[in-house]
């Protein structure tokens, strides 16, 4: 089909025929947006044709099938040609660009990223040739510190010597770029909200009218010395940056978050009662906490080597070696004294009190709050804030911290006690307790959806997004479970933890069995404390959505109310909305780091091998099913390995008719893996892009002590040894 590709009234109306390539098909989408693009076709094309209707002069650049991708932009690997004026001169231009795709720096190039230069296609774009004033790019991040700023080069006239390197920049106080530059961010940053990503855009601007001529995904950043390390390791496993975040949600978070982080650590000495940091930040629209400042308490400790306690969280390792080691001397372990004696007493004074808060502490709370909470919207809101959720929270991030220490504890006595089952077949969760409800009923051939929805309500498809809709708020999704749950599945984790329990010990000397037990038992403990805790979070988040929304009712403020702070909906500030609409928009299709930091650049080569952390024991063969959200996973079918970017306890209902699952972010401890092992269903975590890299329907074997995932598509492929 033939397109319109006018971007101006004052341009000429022109068809654009494929093959169109990456260059071409951003065109067409920014004109159809609204952007101004010069108009243009697409080769092949009558050269007099289009010179009569563009003309007198064009520009041909180059459009490849893999070019200006979100992972790889191939910038300045093909021909481009300026202010072409004949019908030869565009001929010979039109077969240059697509020669160039054949040119063995863009075959190296391919072998460099991963890309099949086989498949490389090549289209052209033919583009009315401007004679601008002023031209040059706009990043809207800076690439080498990555600031969250649009940085601005440009040229008085055509932008080609300047992106060539043969003219220096002007400074930004020139007269003409100074007039323009305000427009410029503005068109930048609008571009980057309507692809959902940073963006690197080439303008001009012609007789005082701006013009975008491309604009390609920013693949490559690099992070300022001064910024610290930051990562989102256990928060985007199903949390607060799993995705874009809402500045609702994070101020929300925050406020806990940087109380409860640093106190932690000075209740562990090691932190002094002085001393303080900033616990969490915000890059690129999603939550990060401050790896550095943590791994300056930890490495106080002698025996720390940071490359175990980076690979422990799934960060990514960028630096040679063990990285900071503290050597074990005397000295070292007489400062570690304070902590040493300090993690057992925080350890049994946060397990009595979590205990204390599951067996009626937190009911208790709650009705006091109710008895005496005003009926103003915001005032209450304000109320629970203070009074429930503080309380609620902070203790629930003290048990992940405990967790995380006793899991710390554990494998450092047992480094080679890594089977997962040892730390599945816990205590009864409420995580499970819809499923449980669900398959009671299934087999009484009942359909109560709304005794779910009253008793449930606080579940979710997205627990941590306070925009999502709640159980109670959402019966069509309620009524779907009922057909996604089958009568049984999987295992008996149990069984799987008393086999795996007995296999350890009987690997041990007798006279460490009870040290053994002691460790496991308070892990896993722990383990089931945090997750029991996540359930009142999740109940304490479902009470302030109800909140929010009565003031914006009250307010007429719509959605915008999730794009407020709390503090901002208290005193009923609007002025941040547009920008955090904004920088919510413009990293919403990100695939940001998850590391932060000079020594994490932001493109990761991807791993070679489909392989992550073990974390469900078994093995599982079935076709993949690919889902990006709860809803997608929900038609899974039965028997499918469910290929997802993360999980959340709201899902677990959905986890139960899979035979295995596969997941982007993750660990042994994760929510993800402690349903997947009460479940008994096989579990890979932290595959890097797997969503991308296995397709909906490719058979796959995964398995779950291992930590491996098998395309067998690839392996029939696979020449047999000794064959070329």
């Amino acid at each position: 089909m033939r397109r319109d590709a006018t971007a101006q009234p004052t341009d000429a109306s022109l068809d654009v025929a494929p093959p169109l390539g990456g260059k071409a098909r951003r065109l067409l989408e920014l004109r159809d947006a609204g952007f101004p693009v010069p108009a243009f076709t697409c080769a092949p094309c009558d050269p007099r044709e289009t010179l009569a209707r563009l003309g007198p002069s064009v520009a041909v650049r180059s459009s490849a099938s893999l070019e200006d991708g979100a992972e790889d932009s191939f910038a300045g690997q093909f021909r481009s040609f300026l202010d072409v004026r004949t019908e030869q001169e565009l001929e010979r231009a039109v077969a240059a660009c697509l020669d160039s795709a054949r040119a063995p720096s863009v075959a190296a190039y391919c072998a460099a990223v991963g890309a099949d230069h086989e498949d490389l296609e090549m289209g052209v774009v033919v583009q009315r040739m401007l004679r601008p004033e002023l031209s040059g790019v706009a990043f809207t991040v800076n690439p080498m510190t990555g600031a969250d700023e649009v940085v601005i080069e440009a040229c008085e006239g055509v932008g080609d010597a300047l992106l060539s390197g043969t003219v220096d920049p002007l400074p930004p106080q020139h007269p003409l770029l100074a007039r323009h530059a305000p427009a410029i961010e503005r068109m930048a940053r609008a571009i980057q909200s309507h692809f959902g990503a940073p963006q690197d855009v080439e303008f001009a601007v012609e007789d005082g009218t701006l013009y975008v001529l491309q604009a390609r995904p920013v693949t490559r950043i690099r992070f300022a010395p001064g910024i610290g390390e930051w990562t989102n390791a256990d928060f985007r496993d199903g949390g607060v940056s799993c995705t874009v975040c809402t500045p609702l949600m994070w101020s929300l978070y925050e406020t806990v978050w940087q109380d409860a982080l640093p106190g932690f650590l000075r209740e562990i000495r090691l932190l002094g009662r002085d001393e303080d940091f900033q616990a969490g930040r915000m890059f690129f629209g999603r939550p990060y906490w401050n790896l550095g400042a943590v791994k300056r308490c930890l490495a106080t400790l002698p025996g720390f080597v940071e490359r175990r306690f980076d690979e422990d969280l799934q960060v990514q390792p960028r630096y040679e070696g063990d990285g900071v080691v503290t050597p074990v001397t005397l000295g070292g372990v007489l400062r570690a004294l304070p902590t040493v004696l300090a993690v057992p007493r925080v350890w049994k004074r946060q397990a009595r009190y979590a205990e204390a808060f599951l067996g009626g502490g937190f009911d208790a709370l709650e009705a006091d709050f109710e008895q005496t909470a005003p009926s103003d919207p915001t005032a209450r809101l304000a109320a629970r804030i203070e009074q429930v959720f503080r309380v609620t929270e902070t203790n629930y991030f003290r048990t992940i911290f405990c967790a995380s220490l006793a899991k710390l504890d554990f494998s450092e006595a047992f480094p080679d006690a890594s089977d997962t089952a040892l730390v599945g077949g816990l205590p009864p969760l409420r995580h499970m307790a819809p499923l449980r409800a669900i398959r009671a009923m299934a087999a009484r051939g009942e359909r109560d959806v709304e005794a779910i929805m009253r008793r449930f309500g606080h579940r979710g498809r997205n627990e941590l997004d306070l925009r999502v809709p709640r159980w109670d708020e959402d019966p069509a999704f309620v009524d779907a479970l009922f057909d996604c749950v089958p009568p049984v599945h999987g295992g008996d984790a149990s069984e799987a933890y008393a086999l795996a329990l007995e296999q350890a010990l009987a690997g041990l000397p007798r006279r460490q069995h009870k040290r053994f037990r002691k460790k496991l038992a308070r892990l896993r403990r722990f383990l089931w404390l945090r997750e029991e805790m996540r359930d009142l979070s999740t109940r304490v988040y479902h009470r302030i959505r109800k909140d929010v929304l009565a003031v914006a009712e009250a307010r007429e403020l719509g959605d915008d109310v999730f794009f407020m702070p709390w503090q901002a909906i208290l005193a009923d500030d609007r002025s941040g909305i547009a920008r955090a609409r904004e920088v919510f928009d413009g990293h919403r299709a990100f695939a940001a780091p998850n590391e932060i930091g000079a020594r994490f650049p932001s493109a990761a080569p991807a791993d070679a091998a489909l392989a992550g952390i073990a974390a469900g024991p078994g093995t599982a063969t079935g076709p993949a099913h690919v889902a990006r959200d709860v809803t997608a996973a929900m038609a899974a079918p039965d028997g499918a390995i469910l290929v997802c970017p993360f999980t959340d306890p709201g899902w677990t209902p959905v986890l139960s008719r899979v035979a295995g699952v596969v997941t982007e972010n993750g660990g042994q401890l994760s929510h993800a893996a402690v349903i997947c092992r009460e479940l008994g269903i096989p579990a890979v975590l932290g595959v890097r892009e797997a969503t991308r890299r296995i397709r909906s329907g490719d058979t796959i074997t995964i398995d779950g002590d291992q930590g491996t995932v098998a395309d067998l598509r690839e392996l029939d492929t696979a020449p047999e040894e000794g064959t070329s």
